[in-house]
């Protein structure tokens, strides 16, 4: 009968009891090994570390839970201590538990002698480390990211300038040839040089595009947020454009902004911001049509449009409207860009703590709406925001109402239902829209400037439907407001917790017209009531 391979140890001593105190309850693992690599004795925490029990550990050999690619290095180091090369060792180390997973350990093992100096067995001591190195191995992809991104941005920095130089020279010589009253071009001449102009901005337009675009996802684009008057920004964007509407025969109006009113914004992104919307809107117009800029306070923000008279887009375009280097088909037009402006106009107003709105019409035109946070220059009193204010060229969907209209607050995140409930709301002018893109917006602006109704989508970014009304309800100035669902979600379930948190009514998508006036004229009417 063959000899057991561990063979039972006597009663243990007082002080084998306080040691077998300290192996089974230390805070790392604790393994003993034998000379052959076979697992003597393990304490809790090395077998919570493999994934195995205590038991199932005993009497395995140290290659069986090791990783394959850790197996030569972690023989090649205990052959090495038998030999007397060394009496400790120290290494990362991956285990591989029963369901598969790899564990990363940081392991220490010595060699324990007897008296005689003849060795007796192998002590690991094993922590792990996985989520430590996932850190790390963050951490570094992260500060990879950023080298790489810095790196990007001074390459197109560098490259910008580089190019800047000689279409300088290029557009500069041209713009002589074109002018110089000693040598004049004849008409043959003129149009190839002003190809040639027309050629070279462009190419200054795409390099300044994609320069910023570059800045501003990197996060090293300069800002200079503060309150600004908002006149002087006006004056220098319709004077930058003015010659670029006269020429493709565009009225050019603009409505000089209330005195002394002052935006949150860097004035000159803002400048960028408002040029690049009023380029699109000459460069996408018709002949004699008009391009309007004018802006307007608005609760406690500055609403700035930009529209036109131009050609309109579909439903299906604006939805595709701020996707770089999507034109939208203008790339199949002679019509010059680069496809990434409104991205720029975008992520400018995003870093400004702004957003733009879109509501366009095919065949009618297109309106771009900037929202940005009102601003004061003295800050010692600063004027009360004001509410509202009255469009001069009907930009605002309440141009038309008075000062008493009733205010539907629609909670949305999607600009295409907007437009739609937008478009409807023109048809009950003694009603004024106002959108919250969020249901936390809606909260805020709900508690700021309690609206007549609640228009509610069910589920909003960031909340549902069902929690905007119900941190409404717990208010006193808005529990009473009526609270409507407009919703994709007709399952019964949802709309009978609708009704019994209080919606006065669940209104379905697609939406029916008829249904959303009558209770607006309803509602109305129970207004004016006594």
């Amino acid at each position: 009968m063959s000899e057991p391979l561990f063979p039972a140890a006597p009663p243990p001593s007082p002080s084998d009891l306080d040691y077998r105190h300290v192996f089974q309850f230390a805070g790392v693992g604790l393994a003993r090994v034998n000379l052959e690599g076979y697992i003597i004795e393990v304490n809790q925490c090395f077998a919570d570390i493999t994934g195995r029990s205590r038991h199932d550990l005993t009497g395995l050999h140290v290659i069986d839970i090791t990783h394959p690619d850790d197996v030569a290095i972690s023989q090649a180091q205990m052959d090495a201590m038998l030999a007397g090369y060394q009496s400790q060792y120290a290494l990362q180390k991956r285990y591989v538990r029963p369901n598969g997973q790899t564990v990363w350990t940081s392991l220490h093992v010595s060699l324990l002698r007897d008296e005689q100096g003849t060795p007796q067995q192998y002590v690991a001591a094993v922590e792990d480390i996985s989520d430590r190195l996932r850190a790390q191995e963050a951490m570094n992809s992260a500060k990879a990211a950023e080298r790489a991104s810095k790196a990007k941005t001074e390459f197109l920095s560098r490259m910008s300038h580089e190019l800047r130089t000689p279409l300088n020279a290029m557009l500069g010589f041209a713009q002589l040839l074109r002018v110089d009253p000693e040598h004049p071009l004849d008409d043959a001449q003129r149009e190839k040089v002003l190809h040639i102009e027309q050629a070279g901005s462009h190419l200054l337009a795409m390099l300044t595009d994609v320069l910023d675009l570059s800045r501003i996802e990197a996060g090293s684009l300069p800002m200079n947020i503060g309150a600004h008057p908002l006149a002087p920004v006006f004056d220098e964007a319709l004077h930058l454009i003015q010659n670029q509407a006269r020429n493709a025969g565009l009225q050019l109006m603009g409505a000089p902004p209330a005195s002394g009113l002052c935006v949150r914004a860097d004035p000159v992104r803002l400048r960028q911001i408002l040029v690049n919307l009023l380029s699109n809107a000459i460069k996408y117009n018709r002949c004699g049509g008009r391009v309007m800029l004018e802006a307007l306070p608005l609760d406690r923000h500055v609403v700035i449009t930009v529209s036109d008279t131009g050609q309109g887009m579909s439903a299906e375009q604006i939805s595709h409207l701020f996707e770089p280097f999507n034109r939208l088909g203008a790339e199949r037009t002679t019509v010059e860009g680069t496809g990434i402006g409104l991205v720029i106009v975008k992520r400018l107003l995003e870093l400004m703590q702004g957003r733009i709105e879109v509501s366009s019409t095919p065949g009618i035109g297109t309106s771009f709406r900037i929202w940005l946070p009102q601003g004061h220059v003295s800050q010692v009193a600063p004027a009360p925001a004001v509410r509202t204010g009255r469009s001069v060229f009907g930009a605002l969907d309440h141009d038309d109402a008075s000062d008493q209209a009733l205010v539907v607050l629609y909670a949305e995140d999607n600009v295409v239902n907007i437009e739609l409930v937008r478009q409807v709301m023109r048809m009950r002018p003694q009603w004024r829209l106002e959108v919250a893109h969020s249901g936390q917006d809606a909260i805020t602006n709900a508690l700021n400037n309690p609206p007549d109704l609640l228009l509610l989508d069910m589920h909003l970014g960031d909340m549902s439907g069902l929690d905007v009304s119900d941190a409404l309800s717990s208010q006193p100035e808005t529990a009473d407001i009526p609270r409507v669902a407009l919703s994709a979600d007709v399952m019964p379930d949802q709309i009978r917790e609708a009704r019994e948190r209080g919606f006065i009514d669940y209104l379905t998508k697609p939406l029916d017209v008829g249904r959303l006036l009558k209770l607006l004229d309803k509602l109305a009417q129970d207004a004016e009531a006594p």
